[in-house]
């Protein structure tokens, strides 16, 4: 039997290169040329689309989702993503036996016995996995080797097995021995030392030079796997069915190579690729009922150059568009395409308005409608300033990262704009704080801050002040919505002026949703009506935390990425938080109360 994942929690939490904690023993996750999911659908059929995603951020590659189950009519209890067992060393504590082995041949724990059959033997030694690793900066993982840190008395000595010797709370406490030459090695200073990297990928099963030193830790760290993901909101111009359609690599491919101006014509070339078995016939079909404006209009969209540089210039076109769909609602006027409903809506008359302790109107939008796209580029191992180890698989075409796409509802809140505009520069950030957060907004370098770890808008005090309160709208508002505080996500947006860097817009959106179905049911929508309740909550104890003065004297500086912030008052789970709890500062806003 396998252990049961959500198509989410691979993207989120695992993935290639993690160790998942199965009935069987721990076992990590193939990459997906080595996973077997493509022997059950061709990646036409698995692929998300999302053109304006892929065409910027992902450098033209395509989205892969994980079919699941029910969907290929196999039974939840067979596997249908490969795994392969890791790590290989077990520790038999059975009957004070204390033997540290690697299973082979159906030779075990040398104090068990012989086992009555291979199956027996190498199920004994998986739920007996030892629970030690080793991993370098570079992304590398492989068993210890735990023979080569013995200091043998006689050379050279292949032991079968070692002898685990004392225990307790402590790893100092653990002596490791040979038996053959009576040689050992103190645990704990073998885990606070530097080993060797072996270069190993397990997930690809295979090996490379390595100059790094990599550390022994255990394997269930949290910090074992890092993963780096990215998201995409569906935002107009391009959020109808017949936009995503169009989008899917094999039609998107004809368009950017053929100058189409009718639908006749595009159902030609799409008839073609049919019966060549490049194209499923549901897709044709469903393009064909299209009206041919429709057609001819979405074609110009997919055709047009996304003019994205960067990550923050992907996030400031979303945050336009919140903007703007706050102000005048979206979609503009009912949607004529046929089938699904808009993946992005906002009803205007659901905005409300409401003041904040200091007499600044804070504006919050409903977004009743959402559709989120998250990638997994990739993974880091031991901490965030380690090298990023891609997930991406290469079909001989071109590249596709893991992804899973998620549908349902969000509040969007910024300040409220005057006159029928869409957006108000933040208000004059004061005192110390403020300063020290432009300060090292506008020279990273001299706090220690690398540009690839922490991007440079983040680090501006509009974008920390609302990112500090981010957290704690998340924390009230699982009080009232139904969710918990870990099933609400954040996505905090800055636009910095560039004439003056002293002036900025920000907001945040905070949403939740769910792999298929119709999206979530309406727990964060419907608390905006007595949105001023969760305001009130969110201000009324900021200047309070049950770990001051401790946390409040914690002051923003070189070499931190936090000021005023802890587990109490700030912090909230990794799957809300989208910068890793950090560039929070809870004396920021107590200073800049709206």
């Amino acid at each position: 039997m396998g252990q049961s994942m959500r198509p989410s929690q691979f993207i989120t939490t695992y993935g290639p290169g993690a160790i998942l904690e199965g009935p069987n023993g721990p076992r990590v996750i193939n990459n997906i040329a080595l996973s077997g999911i493509l022997n059950h659908k061709p990646l036409d059929q698995l692929e998300i689309p999302d053109q304006r995603l892929s065409d910027s951020l992902l450098n033209g590659a395509g989205i892969i989702r994980l079919p699941t189950n029910a969907e290929l009519n196999i039974v939840e209890t067979t596997h249908i993503y490969e795994t392969r067992q890791f790590p290989a060393w077990s520790l038999c504590i059975k009957n004070n036996h204390n033997k540290l082995y690697k299973y082979y041949n159906n030779r075990g724990c040398p104090d068990c016995g012989p086992f009555a059959n291979s199956y027996e033997g190498w199920l004994k030694s998986r739920k007996e996995a030892i629970r030690f690793v080793m991993a370098c900066p570079n992304g590398h993982m492989d068993d210890v080797n735990w023979p080569a840190l013995v200091r043998h008395k006689k050379k050279p000595c292949f032991p079968q097995y070692l002898i685990w010797q004392g225990g307790g709370g402590a790893l100092k406490n653990v002596k490791i021995i040979c038996p053959d030459c009576g040689g050992d090695f103190n645990l704990g200073s073998a885990y606070a030392s530097e080993i060797d990297c072996t270069g190993y990928f397990p997930e690809r099963n295979e090996r490379q030079q390595c100059e790094a030193s990599a550390k022994m830790m255990q394997r269930g760290a949290s910090n074992l796997r890092l993963p780096e993901i990215i998201s995409s909101l569906t935002i107009p111009s391009r959020d109808t069915r017949l936009h995503q359609l169009l989008a899917h690599s094999t039609i998107i491919n004809i368009l950017y190579t053929s100058n189409i101006t009718n639908k006749a014509e595009l159902l030609e070339k799409l008839h073609a690729l049919v019966q060549r078995n490049r194209l499923q016939p549901n897709i044709y079909d469903e393009i064909a009922r299209y009206d041919e404006e429709l057609v001819v209009n979405a074609v110009k969209d997919v055709c047009e150059p996304i003019n994205t540089q960067s990550e923050h210039d992907y996030r400031v076109t979303e945050f336009n568009a919140l903007q703007v769909a706050g102000t005048r609602g979206a979609p503009l006027q009912v949607s004529s395409t046929p089938g699904a409903p808009p993946l992005f809506e906002v009803i205007r008359h659901d905005v409300k308005i409401f003041k904040g302790p200091n007499g600044i109107p804070i504006r919050v939008t409903p977004v009743s409608r959402l559709r989120v796209v998250m990638v997994q580029l990739g993974y880091r191992r031991l901490d965030f300033n380690g090298q990023l180890v891609h997930t991406d698989h290469h079909d001989g075409i071109k590249q596709w990262y893991p992804g899973v796409e998620t549908f349902g509802e969000g509040v969007f809140i910024d300040l409220a704009p005057e006159n029928g505009a869409a957006s108000i520069d933040h208000f004059q950030l004061k005192g110390d704080e403020s300063k020290n957060w432009f300060e090292a907004f506008t020279h990273p370098s001299d706090y220690g801050i690398r540009p690839d770890i922490i991007e440079k808008n983040e680090l501006h005090p509009v974008f920390v002040w609302w990112h500090t309160l981010s957290h704690r709208l998340i924390s009230s508002l699982s009080i009232d919505s139904g969710y918990s505080s870990a099933s609400i996500r954040e996505r905090v947006f800055v636009k910095i002026d560039e004439n003056d860097p002293t002036k900025a817009t920000g907001g945040v959106l905070l949403y939740t949703t769910q792999p298929g179905g119709d999206g979530t049911l309406g727990g964060l929508i419907g608390l905006v009506p007595d949105f001023d309740k969760v305001l009130k909550r969110v201000f009324r104890n900021v200047d309070t935390c049950s770990n001051d003065p401790l946390c409040s004297e914690e002051k923003f500086g070189r070499d931190k990425l936090n000021g005023s912030a802890c587990y109490v008052c700030q912090f909230v789970s990794e799957t809300s938080c989208e910068h890793r709890n950090m560039l929070l500062d809870r004396s920021l806003l107590m200073e800049n109360l709206p």
